[in-house]
């Protein structure tokens, strides 16, 4: 099995900004070494190898990736980070790898529910679990809660953890839609094991689909793709369904590493009316939008 190895520069720590008074130039070149050397480390792993990894092994991967997108650093970092020639040049490694993760560890997780005598204090054990819980908490908060409510997340995923807590916590009827039928499949079992399919529906297709299905809330998930197309066709629905709600994930600040975020283009005819910036772990800024006049 393949063995992890750490970055070879010293583990970044928030003390590592306090002599530059958060200037972000300096900053940047305290950072960027543990960036490239990230990618570096990355490009030695295929999908395969990911996969064969222990989960705690992946998540501790991970985590080299996730300490560098939460650092407290500059507001203007991010920016700079961006327009360096050599972390953008690394860039679809680091993003790539980060889509990767995502779809690894939650086939991990779907399976451990499956066989878990009791599948919801098995999810809560899952490590990503508290931001979830944040993420929907900061969200629900925002809309109107409603049982006569119907959400659509486009881009569930094989546990839709979104879902999940929205149903639980909140009684909210939703619709999960994947692209990838062996996604979709194991997704629906995942549902059945929690004893929530009489809430949450699974269903396969893309965001073509979108028109032909009943729903008063749409949620765009962070990795979804290809965005430009999804709200196109939302907008295209929505110019008939007005009064639906438009809720869609983001990456800000420096998250913008993990993924490239939603760009202004993407969302022709919207117009954004709030924006829920991440606190604490938390991974996306949560985005309302509307229909512009």
């Amino acid at each position: 099995m393949h063995d992890i190895k750490y970055l070879h520069c010293h583990e970044l720590e928030e003390g590592d900004f306090s002599g530059c008074c958060k200037d972000c130039n300096a900053s940047l070149n305290i950072i960027k070494p543990h960036i490239m050397a990230f990618a570096k480390q990355i490009q030695n792993y295929t999908k395969g190898m990911l996969a064969a990894l222990k989960p705690g092994d992946l998540y501790r991967l991970y985590q080299i990736l996730d300490d560098l997108a939460h650092m407290d650093s500059g507001i203007h970092l991010p920016e700079l980070i961006l327009k360096d020639t050599d972390i953008s040049g690394v860039l679809p490694v680091i993003r790539s790898y980060y889509t990767i993760f995502f779809s690894i560890h939650e086939v991990h997780l779907a399976n451990e529910l499956l066989v878990s005598n009791a599948p919801w204090e098995t999810i809560k054990t899952f490590p990503l679990y508290p931001r979830y819980e944040t993420l929907v908490k900061n969200q629900m908060e925002e809309l109107f809660d409603s049982k006569e409510s119907k959400l659509l997340f486009i881009g569930c995923g094989p546990v839709p953890i979104s879902l999940i807590l929205m149903t639980r916590l909140y009684g909210i009827r939703s619709i999960g839609l994947d692209r990838s039928k062996e996604t979709v499949e194991l997704s629906k079992k995942v549902i059945r094991c929690l004893d929530l399919e009489k809430k949450v529906e699974i269903i396969h297709g893309d965001d073509s689909h979108i028109k032909k299905l009943d729903w008063n809330m749409v949620l765009v998930a962070a990795l979804a793709e290809p965005k430009a197309r999804i709200f196109q066709n939302l907008c295209n629905v929505l110019k008939e369904r007005r009064h639906a709600t438009v809720v869609f994930r983001t990456y800000t600040g420096m998250r913008t590493v993990l993924y490239k975020p939603v760009q202004s283009s993407d969302i022709k005819g919207f117009r954004i009316v709030k924006e829920i910036l991440p606190t604490g772990r938390v991974n996306n800024t949560i985005v309302f939008a509307e229909l512009e006049e």
